[in-house]
């Protein structure tokens, strides 16, 4: 028998409105499963029309599969499968809608052992071990990566936040082509928590990055210049 988890989670959201600007940054969970945990964060592109409202109804879609996902097994293959239908029968509800709508999103899922990510953009998961340093264990679907094949992964980090290329976003959800998530498992670090974050957090300079993670705050930051989403999550033990 999968044992239950206990989960400390905490929801940040920060949205920009200017005029000509048409995405937002959203976030949401799932936990009607008594072994598994569901958070995801969303990102609709600004320069996209619509990408507000794909955003909006993707987390109306999201609370319809509380049923499904209350019967879902700790079981990768399952949890894959689970990921891969998720966004197969959103995009068949919404094919050829909204358009030119597109987001970026990450989904992940908590057991007592694993963590299970699924992702298409530039939404990304990390980890914080007890000394507060940060490590991001999925890459973004952009640019900066493409164009940077050639550096190793400690090292492509200062990259992706500087790099002019890092908002041309390379593969994403939109409702015109379905491109294929990509499906990601963790061994579950109890002396980690984990952040599950848009763009516009990740870019942020380390140090404000930790600031928002200890004190669960980000609307008094002056470096926000961005829609920004994030989950804070540890797992049985208070962050």
């Amino acid at each position: 028998m999968a044992e239950s988890i206990l989960i400390y989670s905490y929801p940040l959201t920060h949205n920009i409105f200017l005029p000509g600007k048409y995405g937002i940054d959203a976030i949401g969970k799932l936990t009607e499963n008594m072994n598994l945990k569901f958070f995801y964060v969303l990102d609709g592109h600004s320069s996209c029309p619509n990408s507000d409202i794909l955003v909006r109804k993707f987390q109306i879609y999201i609370n319809s599969l509380k049923d499904i996902f209350s019967k879902l097994d700790d079981n990768e293959q399952d949890i894959q499968s689970f990921f891969n239908n998720l966004i197969l029968n959103f995009f068949i509800e919404n094919r050829g809608k909204l358009i030119p709508a597109a987001m970026s999103l990450c989904m992940t899922i908590f057991s007592s052992k694993k963590v299970y990510s699924a992702h298409l953009g530039d939404c990304r998961l990390g980890k914080v071990d007890s000394n507060k340093k940060i490590y991001w264990i999925t890459y973004p679907h952009n640019l900066t990566m493409s164009l940077h094949t050639e550096i190793g992964i400690k090292d492509i980090e200062p990259v992706l936040k500087s790099s002019s290329n890092n908002h041309i976003v390379t593969k994403s959800f939109n409702t015109k082509r379905l491109k294929p998530i990509s499906f990601n498992s963790f061994d579950l670090e109890h002396n980690y928590s984990y952040v599950i974050a848009s763009d516009g957090f990740w870019k942020l300079p380390d140090i404000e990055i930790l600031k928002v993670i200890l004190e669960k705050e980000i609307s008094k930051l002056d470096v926000i210049v961005d829609d920004t989403s994030l989950w804070i999550i540890s797992v049985g033990k208070t962050i």
